[in-house]
C-alpha cells in the first residue's frame, strides 16, 4: 500500500510543480520522509504526517486508498468533485456524464 501513496505523492508533486523540499517544508514533514515514500522504502507513516502531505497536494486521505484504478490525477479529481456535490446534484450530473458517455460510443 504505501509504494503506492508514494507513486501518488510523487505524480501529484510534480503536477503542481513543487520539489521535495518544497512538500516537506509545507507539509512540515522531513525531506527524507517524503523522499523515502516517494522511492517505496517507508513501512509505515503516522496518520498525521499522511494527512499533512495529503492538503498541501490538494488531495484527501481517502485518494491514497482508492482502487489503483481510479487513482490517475484527473479520475481523483473528477471523484473528488463528484463527492462534494449534495446527493441530488451528484445524482444528476452523473446521470448526464453517463448519457454523453453513451453518445460518444
Amino acid at each position: 500500500m504505501l509504494p503506492e501513496i508514494g507513486k501518488i505523492i510523487r505524480q501529484r508533486r510534480q503536477q503542481q510543480g513543487i520539489t521535495i523540499e518544497q512538500l516537506a517544508e509545507q507539509s512540515n514533514v522531513s525531506i527524507s520522509l517524503i523522499s523515502r515514500l516517494e522511492r517505496g522504502k517507508v513501512n509505515n507513516i503516522k496518520i498525521q504526517s499522511l494527512s499533512a502531505i495529503a492538503e498541501t497536494l490538494n488531495l484527501k486521505l481517502a485518494d491514497f486508498f482508492r482502487d489503483p484504478l481510479l487513482q490517475s490525477t484527473n479520475v481523483v479529481a473528477l471523484l473528488d468533485y463528484l463527492s462534494d456535490l449534495p446527493a441530488n446534484r451528484r445524482e444528476e450530473l452523473a446521470g448526464a456524464l453517463l448519457k454523453l458517455l453513451h453518445l460518444a460510443k
